[in-house]
This record gives C-alpha cells, structure tokens and sequence, in this order.
C-alpha cells in the first residue's frame, strides 16, 4: 500500500482518504472472542482504521523473553483487522502510556539503574545505551509483525515525548513534602498549567519560525531509524502533547493530543470556550512544516477515573454522546485530516498493569464500553461517518473561506473545488436559530455542532446529522442466574505462623539490607503484592518502615499496623511518602524466636508523564535498630502467582481451616493476614451473544482480589471506591464448563468483612 500525503490529508494509493480511527486495547481484552466482536462493532460505527498501541510489558515478562500466544497473539489480531477492512495504524512505542503500568514499558527494565528510560532527564536527553539496546530487541520482536502488513498506513513512534519532561519540578523534595501533606489534585493542576502555558506560548510575530520551534534529538532519531530498517515503508509519526512547541521533528508527520474536556465535574456545557483548544492547531502547525496534514492521533473520547472517583456511569452521563460530536466536528471545522479516538474500546486493568492512578475497570466511557453494550456515544459516531463517506473526497481538500461570520454560531467555511461546508456551533444550553435562507434545520439544538453542505449550485446539499436521542435497549425478561450462596473459607496466609518453613522463600542479602535496596524492583518483584519475613532472636529494638502503596505488619502471627502511602492519586510525580515507626507496646514476645511479617502491595509503578521512574515500590526501607533480623521475601499474594498478569492455579495455593460459609461473612481475631473464599457456577441458558455478565459486591471490609477461572479479574478496595461491579468476560467466562470463582481477602482492620456476592446481568 503506498501511502503519501500532502497539508491537506493523506493519499492511500493515490486517493485522498480522511482517516478516522479507533483505539483498541486488546492488551486489556483478554481473549480473542472479544476482538472480534469489538473490532465488528468499529465497523459498523463506520471507522475505517484502527489504532494498536503494543505494550512492550504485556509481552516480555522477564529481560530476553517474550509472549505472542493465546491473548497475546497480534498476529491474529492484525488477521483480524485486515479481514473486517480497517487500515492499520501500529504504535510500538517502546512507551505508549495509556494508563499502564510504567507506560508500558516492561518493569525489569528497573533492575538496572543505569538504565534512562526514553533516553530522558529532567533536563534534555541523553544517549542511554542500555535503554535503545533493550529497545531494539523489542522493536526486532514486534515491528516485523506488522511492518509487511498490507493495510498499515501509518507507524507512531514512542508517545508524548518531550523535555523538559512535563511536570519535571514535580520530583523535587519541596514537592513530595507539598504531596504527602495537601495530595496531589491541586498540586498537579496548577503546575500542569504552568508547563503548558510555557510550552503554548508564541512571542508576537514568531508566527514563521520553523523547525527552531520543534525539537530534535538522537533518541526520536534513532527510532525512526530501528522502525525503517525493520521493514515500515509508510510514514512515521509522533504525537506531541502541545501544538505551538516541544514538537518533535525526526519524523514523516508530526500529530497532537486533544484533551479538552478533562474536568467534567464542571459541566462542560457551562463552558462556551469548551472546544476552543483546537483554534489555531493549523497556524501552529504550519509554523513547524507546512507541508504536514493535520493529525489527532489522540482525540478525547472518554476519560479516565482514578481511585476513590466518581464511577464511569457518572463520567458517561457527563461526557456524553454531545461531547463525542462536537470534538470530531471540531476536529473537521480545523482541517483535521485524521484523527483517533482515544479509546474507542473500553476494557479491564485485569491484574496488576494499571498505572496507580486507575483501578480496574478502564472502560474509559467510551463509545464502546466495557461490557461490550454500545449506546448513544457509539450510535452518534456512526451517524457523523456516514455523512462525511459521502463527501470524503471534498471534506479531505476543503480549504478555509475568507469570509465574515454571518451569524453568532458561525464557525468557519471551507471550501472545496465543488462544495462549500459551513461549520455551525451552538455553545449553549439554549436552543438558537440561525439565518439561512433554507427552511432546514434552522435549529441549533443546546450545544449542537452542525455542518451545511452546499454543492456547486450553491443550493442546500445536506446537513449532518441531528443530536442523538438514545433510547436503552430493552432486553426483556432477563434469564436466572445461579446465586452464589455457599463459600469455602480458608486461611491462605501460613507464613504468618512462628514454626512455617519459610526455607523456599529468597534470602535478602546483608549488602542489600544496608543499602536499603529491598524495594520490589531491586528484588524482580515488579507487580502486585510482596511478603517479608523476617526472623529474629528476643525483642525488636525498633520497628521504622516505608512501605509503598499499602501495607501490613504482623509479629508472632498479630497484625500491629496497617497503612497506605497512597497520597498521590495522579501516577505522575512523588508519592509524598514518609517513614512510619510501628508502635510494639503491645506485642507478645516469645522468650526465644520471633517472626516479624510484612505484606505490601503495589498499586502499579507511574505512568511517566514525568520523570519519576525509579520511585520504589514494596518496602523501600526498614530500621529494626540493633536487632538482628534475617529477612526472607515472596512475591505474589498467593502461593503461584507472579507477573503482571498472573493466572493462579489455586490447587496449589497454602490453605488451611477450612469451613463452609455463608456471605455476608466477618469475622474478629483469628485468622489473619488474607483469607481465602471459593465457590463456583455453572450457566444455563445464557447466550454469550446477548448476554454479559458481572460480578457485584456489597460493602465489606478489607481489601479484595477477584479471580476467575485463575485469571486475576478485579482489585477492590471497598474503603476507597468506586468500583463494586466487575466485569466476567466471555472467554474466560466459560458457558459450558464449570466456572471457578476465588476472592482473596486481606484483612486490614480488627474486623474483616466479605459482602454478599452476586452474579448480574450488564
């Protein structure tokens, strides 16, 4: 496929094609039964290129190995693709971002210090040789596969790189201590502003200013390079976080992200500006390279939440179907010849490869949720690409008008060699009249974007589609589901008795411990949970920790503290940690050994928006005074689980004291540490075609682990929120065989409390 582009859009085998793409995380649909129907439901909301970004850590565990079976395969993934008819759009990154775990950038690469990931500081760049030696080896893994692709378009390299890196001034220790003591919100939001203001700014008359204006650098350099000698023939774009500076330009095409709408608390239909970001997108272009189309390879089409946020059912009602129409249209009314958006596919965090920020569900509010059920956001993308099919050819050349506003909601006309588009807007929550010498459509419903098209006789052509009034599908008498009334309840946490033979475990070497390198990346833990144990003669002399994110210390079998460093919710910048000395007033001492026991959990390294790659995680320091501790370590909450996205064989898992229970279930005292629940279900009558399925919790009391079938599903911190409803995908979700459902409960208060569970229909 040759693919080549002038400033006004690309041409795909010398045809001029305006590009609207979707994201699909596959990484966060854990089973091929799932592409496909998502990839389906892409067409039919009449995309015509899909966008894959390939997180280097969902496929390489451990340095030199790598995964591409089962729900790895992107090779079936791209079979896929082709046969449903998109275009392709790869991003190989080495970092993608998209809320991952370190920004998908495998976390082993942390074990050696030495390594600058992205080749970036605080202050410009660095030629890091371990870094784009570790890369290469990845690209040399993932780029052939789909470099001979017929239908790849366009390749992006890394993802929102620039330096300073944004945010950067977040890492000093005025700032941490700024996190631990007010948290992050208003923190981040202003020194957001500052850096972007910074980076937006253009000094009077500097419209013209060239490449001056955009960066260069050997590491976007050499990346370009590794992409084109491993066989990519299309162009290699980037996308840059602002529009006026910080552009890279060791690529064929520059592109930028588009985030308006990122504090929808404040309603943004309060907000006339709400979609004035992408004014003057081409000017700043052009003053980089003018020969360049405008690209969105991040267009908003959701948003994110974080721990203890507003739920998605909130974010989705106050996006909106509205919200998606006028940034796409927004998007045209610049001269947009592509755009993303991202992500069209909402999903699941399934284990442990979110950033900290973000909790399991990821389902984003998009057009396509994450129970795979589409409504209006979906239905009013469908709408907008089958009117602009129409006129693809004259949207993809349409050039501005020089010409007044003839009226308040007049945005701009632009013009091709035959027809003439007229962008309204109607920034309000009022309904507006425009006008036009034509009796259609004459009404700007509250906050509708609309296009006139005027053919070369001047007359009304057509008008784009109205707003969508989206009625919920009813689905009928819904079909019984099983109830989950009987649990197994067991002890999974053994090692917290004095006598266990912790023999298999790791030692924590002596220089480690006196260097404070007891983190979990410093001991190849890099996800989830990790234990310490540690053994000692007489009575501790004192007990002084930093354990990040949160945590739990036993002697002799009794839980004496709990905590969570967890002041910074962005997964950007310092985590405002501070060590913590655990009061032993009241342990029981035996006269001979004790056991000292410290689970931790790790909600997920930063995302790296800034540099802030080497904050510990796990237990970062520990002073026992002069006692003399033997110390020992495991990773997993369980006995076999490890990675990022562990499948736990649980006839294996340490378990004992066994009882059958009922929930809601609660109990004092003994046992501590994690307890085990078990049940399973079968399904009868429940077509996967028509029927989705998730788990509820009521409230209870500690924090929760979901697996099903193996397959860890759901982190829930019931104390924090907001998320109770787990989504069982289908796939992993068996409708023929018996399903298997375990729920880890990590007792962090002196009553620990499992609500009822049940099955429901989405």
């Amino acid at each position: 496929m040759r693919v080549e582009f002038d400033r006004l859009s690309l041409m795909i085998d010398g045809q001029r094609r305006l590009i609207r793409s979707g994201s699909l995380p596959y990484f966060r649909l854990p089973t091929q039964a799932l592409w496909r129907d998502r990839l389906s439901k892409m067409r039919a909301a009449g995309l015509n290129a899909v966008t894959i970004d390939y997180p280097w850590s969902y496929h390489s565990h451990e340095r030199g190995a790598y995964d591409f079976t089962e729900f790895r395969d992107v090779d079936r993934l791209h079979d896929l693709i082709e046969e449903l008819g998109f275009f392709l759009i790869a991003r190989p990154g080495p970092y993608v971002c998209a809320d991952l775990d370190l920004g998908g950038l495998p976390a082993w690469l942390l074990s050696d210090r030495e390594v600058i990931l992205r080749c970036r500081t605080e202050t410009g760049v660095v030629n890091s040789l371990k870094f784009l030696e570790a890369t290469r080896d990845w690209f040399k893994q993932i780029v052939p596969r789909f470099a001979s692709r017929r239908n790849l378009i366009l390749v992006q390299i890394e993802n929102e790189f620039t330096f300073p890196a944004p945010m950067a001034h977040q890492t000093t220790a005025l700032t941490d201590l700024l996190v631990r003591w007010f948290g992050t919100k208003r923190i981040e939001n202003r020194l957001r502003r500052d850096w972007e203001r910074d980076l937006e700014r253009v000094e009077p008359g500097s419209e013209k200013v060239g490449v001056a204006r955009g960066q260069q650098n050997a590491y976007m350099y050499e990346l370009r390079s590794m992409v084109t000698e491993l066989g990519v023939n299309v162009p290699v774009l980037h996308n840059d976080l602002a529009s006026r500076n910080g552009r890279q330009m060791d690529v064929d095409l520059l592109g930028v992200d588009r985030y308006p709408l990122m504090n929808l608390p404040q309603d943004w239909r309060d907000n006339p500006a709400a979609f004035d970001a992408f004014q003057g997108d081409r000017a700043a272009l052009d003053a980089h390279r003018e020969t360049n189309p405008l690209l969105y390879p991040e267009l908003q089409a959701g948003l994110a939440d974080q721990w203890g946020g507003e739920g998605f059912a909130s974010i989705r009602e106050r996006f909106g179907a509205d919200a998606i129409d006028n940034l796409a249209k927004a998007a045209l009314t610049e001269g947009a010849a592509a755009w993303n958006y991202y992500t069209f596919c909402g999903g699941t965090n399934w284990g442990y490869m979110g950033s900290p920020d973000v909790y399991t569900s990821y389902d984003y509010a998009a057009p396509i949720p994450e129970s795979g059920r589409i409504g209006a956001e979906c239905e009013s993308v469908r709408r907008l690409n089958g009117f602009i099919d129409r006129f693809e050819d004259e949207l993809c050349s349409a050039a501005p008008e020089t010409s007044d506003s003839w009226c308040p909601q007049h945005r701009v006309t632009r013009k091709s060699a035959t027809h003439r588009f007229v962008f309204l807007r109607n920034p309000t929550r009022d309904t507006q009249l425009i006008p036009a010498p034509e009796n259609e459509r004459l009404q700007l419903k509250p906050w509708e974007s609309q296009i006139r098209v005027y053919g070369p006789d001047r007359k009304l052509e057509a008008v784009s589609p109205e707003p969508v009034e989206w009625i919920t599908e009813d689905l009928g008498m819904p079909p019984p589901l099983p109830r989950l009334n009987l649990w197994r309840f067991s002890t999974a946490s053994p090692q917290l008795e004095l006598r266990y033979d912790d023999a298999s475990w790791n030692e924590i070497p002596t220089d480690a411990l006196e260097r404070n390198r007891i983190d979990m990346d410093a001991l190849g833990v890099h996800y989830g949970f990790i234990w310490y144990r540690g053994s000692f003669a007489g009575v501790l002399d004192r007990l002084i920790l930093d354990a990040r994110h949160s945590y739990a210390v036993w002697i002799n079998g009794a839980l004496v503290k709990t905590g969570d460093q967890f002041r910074n919710r962005t997964g950007v910048g310092p985590d405002g940690a501070r060590r913590t000395r655990v009061s032993l007033s009241n342990v029981s001492w035996n006269p001979k050994r004790n056991a000292v026991v410290i689970l931790v959990e790790s909600l997920g390294h930063n995302k790296g928006l800034t540099d802030d790659y080497h904050l510990p995680r796990g237990l970062v320091s520990i002073d026992t005074g002069d006692t003399r501790v033997s110390w020992r370590y495991r990773g997993g909450l369980v006995r076999g689980e490890q990675g990022m996205n562990p499948v736990v064989a649980f006839s294996g898992v340490e378990r004992s004291g066994s009882e059958s229970v009922v929930l809601p279930h609660g109990w004092d005292g003994s046992p501590q540490g994690v307890a085990l629940y078990e049940s399973s279900f079968s399904l009868e009558g429940i077509d996967p075609k028509s029927h989705r399925l998730a788990l509820r919790f009521d409230p209870g009391h500690g924090k929760a682990n979901l697996y099903l079938n193996g397959y860890l599903l759901g982190r829930y911190w019931p104390e924090l929120g907001p998320q109770r409803q787990f989504v069982l995908p289908w796939g992993i979700l068996s409708g023929e065989e018996e399903n298997q459902l375990a729920i880890t409960l990590w007792k962090r208060s002196k009553r620990a409390t499992l609500g009822k569970v049940r099955l429901e229909l989405i």
